[in-house]
């Protein structure tokens, strides 16, 4: 079944069109089918109405003649004669004819076809006349409505009455010779049946008529059902491509920002609301020109030139933070005739990439300075070694000369120096070899901090440890590498100590949080341990901080600037990473965020 929400596709359409205008010819053809049967029906039904009532007409004159003959029975003469003609005077009333066996006309509307035969014998018996009225159109003569049947007057009842009486009176009891019972006698009613065709034409146009525009009405409320129907469908669907587009601009990784010619914003999804700083106001008339500072105006013209703009990086001055590099696409919406309808800006946000770049450079430069370092610590120990060794033993020999033993003596810690130097480059170079077991965070962060504690108090730093409540971590404790963790925590907490006047403080804090994407941290879905070192000290610019992380980069006369590139390695093996945010005269804060379910795998 299709979903209710799924649009029809333009082929689908048109073959539910088709299949509803066949289905209408098939409802018009059979409409117009039942109206034919109706109209046949009811012309019918209308023809034996009146075939009914001019029959009954017929049989009323009959009957009434019928009855008047009993009044006229004991009569000599024929006084019928006269009653015919005055009856055959009703409109509508053609002839009447009173005929014998032979079809010879006793008595007829006409006197002057008395004598005369109507229908021979044979006509007669082929007519089958019998006491019960029949009707026929004469043939040949199609507007005459001919109604025959046994005449048959009524009799008086035996035994008396008026007529009796009348007889009597009369001076007999005998029939007239016209109305002798031993002859069978026919009598004919013939009526006027030229208005019943042009009726029943009438009849028939008007039912047909009817019926026409009944059939009419029922297929145009079937059409328009239809089209009310294909109207809402129609409907639907266009809202359906409307939400569809709607998602998918909403759902677009850029930011997508529709103007009219004027720079009025007519459309923009999610991300360019947010990346243009317009967030909350889209019930109001926003234009471009109230967003940050990209000259919208000149690519506008640039637009309406004729140019087309693609990919092309820019910086998006925002009214806080930092520039935001974006690759901006934009082209002139042209409508139907030519005309401009507004513009369409397309920006991506740069700043991942530029990242992602910046990291691939230092990974880069790291691995060129790994190769050199490695090649220059080879060469350089060897001779160091050396001179460690001489420089012993002339301390030893010369131990009675004060002044050749110090000099020996500093000779020996320059040499050290120089050997840790190389060590820790060499561990620069190389891949840190990680030791995981399990260990409790907690643990390592208050041994971190005791260690430190006596450097502090000489400064008099105070350093204050936030741990979470009981029960925040795994009992159990987590598997990292404890002594490589303790050194990247020692380089950092030595920084902050150097970092901040007597007086001030470091705060180191340790939380579980959820995963900080938004941030452009890395990491899994379980979240991260994070752990924050913050200081009250003098702080840094942005251009120290983008240096922070680059080998013999140092801030300190003394410093090798190795530290932090260590630290940072250390985080990275354990398949983390290090933040820094700092405000000149407002302290920096140094956050490692450790992943929980990608721990052994980044330290793998």
């Amino acid at each position: 079944m299709r979903d209710h929400y799924a649009p029809l596709s333009r082929g689908e359409k048109q073959r539910h069109t088709r299949f509803f205008w066949q289905v209408l010819a098939g409802l018009a053809l059979a409409g117009i089918c039942a109206a034919a049967f109706m109209v046949a029906r009811g012309a019918g039904q209308e023809k034996r109405q009146m075939l009914d009532n001019m029959q009954g007409r017929a049989d009323v004159l009959i009957w009434a003649l019928e009855g008047s003959a009993r009044s006229f029975g004991h009569m000599r003469q024929n006084p019928m004669l006269n009653l015919v003609e005055e009856v055959a005077k009703q409109p509508g009333v053609a002839y009447i004819a009173l005929v014998d066996a032979d079809g010879r006309i006793l008595i007829h509307s006409d006197p002057a076809l008395a004598g005369t035969v109507l229908y021979d014998r044979e006509s007669l018996r082929n007519l089958h006349v019998s006491d019960s009225s029949q009707s026929r159109f004469v043939p040949g003569e199609p507007d005459l409505f001919e109604t025959y049947k046994t005449f048959t007057p009524s009799r008086p009842r035996a035994g008396g009455g008026m007529g009796h009486m009348r007889r009597h009176m009369m001076g007999g009891g005998h029939a007239a010779p016209w109305l002798d019972p031993a002859e069978e006698k026919y009598i004919f009613v013939g009526l006027d049946a030229s208005h019943f065709a042009e009726n029943l034409h009438e009849y028939v146009f008007h039912l047909s008529v009817i019926a026409g525009l009944v059939t009419l009405a029922v297929l145009g409320g079937i059409v328009l059902l239809f089209y009310i129907q294909n109207y809402r469908f129609s409907k639907r669907m266009l809202e359906d491509t409307q939400a569809l587009a709607a998602q998918v601009i909403d759902s677009l990784p850029a930011a997508l920002v529709v103007t009219d010619p004027s720079g009025v914003i007519s459309l923009s999804n999610r991300h360019g609301l947010e990346m243009l700083g317009l967030s909350g106001r889209e019930k109001e008339t926003l234009s471009l020109h109230e967003a940050p500072s990209l000259d919208w105006q000149a690519l506008m013209d640039e637009l309406d030139a004729g140019a087309v703009i693609l990919e092309r990086d820019m910086d998006l001055f925002r009214t806080r933070g930092n520039p935001l590099p974006v690759s901006l696409s934009a082209a002139k919406i042209i409508g139907s005739e030519q005309a401009s309808l507004g513009y369409l800006f397309i920006l991506r946000d740069l700043g991942e990439i530029r990242k992602l770049q910046k990291q691939l450079r230092q990974s880069e430069r790291l691995s060129a300075f790994g190769n050199l370092a490695a090649g220059v610590a080879h060469e350089i120990r060897n001779p160091l070694s050396s001179i460690k060794g001489y420089a012993t033993y002339l301390t030893e020999k010369l131990k009675n000369d004060k002044m050749a033993y110090a000099t020996g003596n500093i000779l020996i810690q320059e040499t050290e120096r120089l050997n840790r130097v190389m060590s820790d480059l060499l561990s620069v170079a190389k891949p840190l070899d990680l030791r995981l077991k399990a260990v409790r965070v907690e643990s390592v962060l208050e041994q971190a901090v005791r260690l430190i504690a006596p450097d502090a108090e000489e400064k008099g730093v105070a350093v204050q440890l936030r741990l979470p409540p009981p029960g925040s971590f795994p009992e159990q404790g987590v598997r990292l590498d404890a002594d490589r963790l303790m050194q990247a925590l020692l380089n950092l907490l030595v920084n902050a100590v150097q970092a901040t006047e007597s007086g001030g403080g470091i705060e180191v804090a340790l939380e579980s949080a959820r995963d900080r994407a938004g941030e452009g941290a890395s990491g899994a879905d379980d979240g991260f341990w994070s752990i924050s070192i913050s200081d009250t000290g003098c702080g840094m610019p942005a251009q120290t901080v983008a240096q922070l992380f680059t080998p013999y980069f140092t801030t300190k006369a003394s410093g090798t600037g190795l530290g932090l590139v260590i630290s940072q390695q250390i985080v990275e093996q354990h398949g983390g990473e290090i933040k820094v945010f700092s405000r000149p005269g407002k302290g920096t804060t140094f956050t490692i965020l450790l992943p929980v379910a990608a721990r052994e795998e980044g330290a793998a």
